[in-house]
This record gives C-alpha cells, sequence and structure tokens, in this order.
C-alpha cells in the first residue's frame, strides 16, 4: 500500500470519526427538546450541516480515480452536497451569533443579508460547477479544482470577517471567556483551510469545523443554558413576591376587620383568629426567605390558615374539607394558598348558598398527588363576572411555572358550571415518601 492509500484511508477514517462527534451535539440539543429554543435551532442547523458537509467529502477520498460513469455522478452530486452543506454551516452558524448577542433592528438586518448573500452565491456556483466547472469538475482523474476554486474559499473567509467583526463590536456584551471560544471557533476552521487550500492530500477542515463547533457547545452553549436557568430562577423567586403583594392588600384588611368584630362577639373565637392570623403573616414572611421547595405539611399549614381566617369572615357559606393521605412530600412555597383562594373568591362566594373547598392528596407510584376541588360556578362563568375581570384564577400560571421549575411539576385544571379541581403531581425524589 503506497503513502498516498495511508493518507487517503486516513482522510475517509477522520471524516467517519467527525461525523460522529458531530451527533453528539445533536443528541444534546434534541433531549429534552432543548432544540424549541430558537437559539438552539440555528447551532442545531450548523450541526446538521456539518455532516451533510462531511458527508459531501467522503466520495472525494472514496473515488481517488473514476472507473465509470456512475462514479462521476455520484462524485458531482457529494461535491455540490459538500460545498451547499459548507455555506449552510456559515448560514446558521452567523444567525446563531446574532441571536445569541441579541441583535435587533437595521444592524441584525444587515448582517442577514450579508450572510445570505454571501452563502447564496457559494450554493449557486456549487449547483453550477458539475456543468460549467467553475469551483470545480470531474476528470477521470478525481475531483480537481475549477479556474473559479477560489470563490470557495472566499466566502468563508468573509463569513469569518463577519463573525470576528460581530465577536469584537459585542465584546462588552461577552464574558472574556465567551469571546476567547468564539474566536477559536473563527481562527480553528480558517487555519484549517489554509493547510488545506496549500496541501491538497490533507482534510482536516472538516475536523477543524467539528472541533470548533464542540468547543462552542462546551464553553459557551452549556454556560448559556446554566445562565437561562439561573434567570428562570430568579424569575420564578420575582413571581413568589408578586403574588405576595396580590395576597396583601384584599385580604389582610379584610381579616383585620373580621377579628375587630369577633373581639366583641366571640372574644375566644378572636383570639384563635389572631393566632391564626399571625401564623399566617410568619407563613408569608418565610415565604420570602425560602427559594426552595418547603415540606407539604408547612404549606398545608399556611393555606389553612387562610382558609379559617376566610371562614370567620363568611361563616356557614365556607366549608372546608381536608382529605390527606400523605404529606412526606415538599412543594414549593404559596402553592396552595393561591389556589384555595382562587376556589374561594372567584368560584365559591359568586354562588348565593357559598360552597366546599376540599383539599385531597394521594399516593401514586410515580408522583404525590395534590387535588384543591371546589363546587363553584366553574372557570367559564367566573372569567363573565365582571366584578372579577381578568383576574380570576389569578396566580395559576405562576403556580404552574414554580412547580415546574421548582420540582418538575404539573398542573391541570378541570372546570366545569358544577365546580374546578386543580390537580397538582409532583414526581417523587429520593428522600420522598415513594
Amino acid at each position: 500500500m503506497s503513502g498516498l492509500d495511508n493518507l487517503r484511508y486516513a482522510n475517509i477514517t477522520l471524516d467517519i470519526f467527525c461525523i460522529i462527534l458531530s451527533i453528539q451535539p445533536i443528541v444534546y440539543l434534541v433531549s429534552n427538546h432543548r432544540y424549541r429554543q430558537k437559539l438552539n435551532q440555528f447551532f442545531l442547523g450548523a450541526c446538521i450541516s456539518n455532516i451533510f458537509m462531511i458527508a459531501g467529502d467522503l466520495p472525494d477520498w472514496i473515488f481517488p480515480t473514476i472507473a465509470s460513469a456512475l462514479e462521476k455522478i455520484i462524485l458531482s452530486a457529494a461535491t455540490v452536497l459538500y460545498y451547499t452543506a459548507s455555506a449552510f454551516v456559515l448560514y446558521f452558524f452567523i444567525r446563531y451569533i446574532m441571536e445569541y448577542l441579541q441583535m435587533t433592528g437595521r444592524a441584525k438586518k444587515i448582517c442577514l443579508i450579508y450572510a445570505m448573500i454571501l452563502c447564496g452565491v457559494q450554493i449557486i456556483f456549487a449547483v453550477i460547477s458539475p456543468f460549467t466547472g467553475f469551483i470545480f469538475y470531474i476528470t477521470n482523474d478525481g475531483y480537481q479544482r475549477g479556474p473559479l476554486f477560489l470563490i470557495s474559499q472566499f466566502v468563508p473567509l468573509l463569513c469569518y470577517l463577519l463573525f470576528m467583526a460581530l465577536v469584537i463590536i459585542h465584546r462588552k456584551k461577552l464574558l472574556r471567556r465567551e469571546v476567547t471560544f468564539f474566536l477559536l471557533y473563527i481562527f480553528i476552521p480558517l487555519g484549517c483551510g489554509a493547510a488545506q487550500m496549500t496541501m491538497r492530500g490533507i482534510a482536516i477542515v472538516n475536523a477543524g469545523v467539528t472541533i470548533a463547533t464542540l468547543i462552542i457547545l462546551m464553553n459557551v452553549q452549556f454556560e448559556h443554558e446554566v445562565t437561562m436557568k439561573e434567570q428562570e430562577r430568579e424569575l420564578a423567586e420575582r413571581r413568589i413576591d408578586i403574588m405576595l403583594s396580590q395576597i396583601q392588600p384584599h385580604f389582610l384588611y379584610n381579616s383585620l376587620g373580621a377579628i375587630y368584630h369577633l373581639c366583641e362577639s366571640d372574644p375566644g373565637t378572636a383570639r384563635k383568629a389572631i393566632k391564626n392570623f399571625s401564623e399566617f403573616l410568619r407563613g408569608n414572611m418565610e415565604s420570602l426567605k425560602s427559594r426552595k421547595p418547603i415540606a407539604f405539611e408547612a404549606e398545608l399549614n399556611h393555606a389553612a390558615n387562610y382558609l379559617y381566617l376566610e371562614q370567620q369572615r363568611f361563616g356557614d357559606k365556607l366549608q372546608v374539607i381536608y382529605q390527606i393521605t400523605t404529606e412526606d412530600f415538599l412543594i414549593p412555597p404559596l402553592t396552595l394558598q393561591p389556589l384555595v383562594e382562587n376556589a374561594v373568591q372567584h368560584g365559591i362566594l359568586n354562588r348565593r348558598n357559598g360552597g366546599t373547598v376540599i383539599i385531597r392528596t394521594e399516593k401514586m407510584d410515580e408522583c404525590a398527588v395534590v387535588m384543591v376541588s371546589d363546587n363553584g360556578v366553574g372557570i367559564e362563568q367566573a372569567k363573565e363576572i365582571h366584578s372579577l375581570g381578568d383576574h380570576a384564577h389569578i396566580g395559576i400560571s405562576n403556580v404552574r411555572s414554580r412547580l415546574k421549575e421548582m420540582v418538575g411539576g404539573s398542573l391541570d385544571i378541570e372546570s366545569s358550571g358544577d365546580g374546578t379541581t386543580v390537580i397538582i403531581r409532583i414526581p417523587w425524589t429520593e428522600g420522598d415518601g415513594a
């Protein structure tokens, strides 16, 4: 076996290895539906295009000489695929950087037009080259560079210059580490391209692009995802503060008024109401400090204090039933209270004769289930009540978001004219009562 054959087999092996490496980011982006984020869609597009680019390069090494018309067609089609896919790699990564930098307005439009023109030029020349031989042509000796071959090299160069310009212009938005790894993405493929252009026998551009993509994934994309999750956590925490501000005004004054009247009519009940009121306030203050899930028992006590105070205001119009069979699990703070408040304010109290709130828990194989039910007017009818406006069932969307973010839970609603049931499912974790 000659040295050229050894080099050819080495290039084939390297291309196959790069395809395998390129699959890893795709698996990562597809898992847990990460591809649904716009930023990840562009990164996924670049990774998939890179695989097609490498696949298009393989026949060049498999068919060093052409023995039949079919081999010529295969090599020609594969080379078109190579140059076309390389244009899409560049296009998707430009879109990725633009989205990462959160570019808007005229600057975004200009960069997008620039990228589309450059990549479009490469695609057009790639498609027509089998007929014109502009950037490549196929002979019995295999793939050959055409007279306009440099176009296929200048397009990536101009794209990488745009990458560099965007990173430098927006460097203040980026951490030093992000700038470093974005520049590595630029210089590694450029260096490999320069080496391959001067030394026809080696195929390292594909390896350079693949390695650069993995560098971005490991050192930029992972960090970006961690940052996004941290921002989501902070947003979830702010929702707690918003919910507390919603609870305080319309409830605290009414509770104090009810206690005031009890002091004259029933001092013993008034003392108990004051105790529940103080525990309710303490629960709110502890929720302000807590940014982690709490024991369900504590959350249930907080909701029970709320319901007790409401019962002092509305008497027999509000009945409460507890059907608790399990408490050994964690739940985000201020989960139950908004749900029972909705049941009372937007369901039961809009019935002439009032109604009943039922809080029930069940222990399932895969999760703990919490149900808050009422026999009120139902969601659709509550929406039609002018006094409620858009605030019917306030806080449910916040509860759903915090359940998902803090404990991986879910919230579903079943409602009709006979009442509403909110169902919370919280997966068991290590240490729970599973």
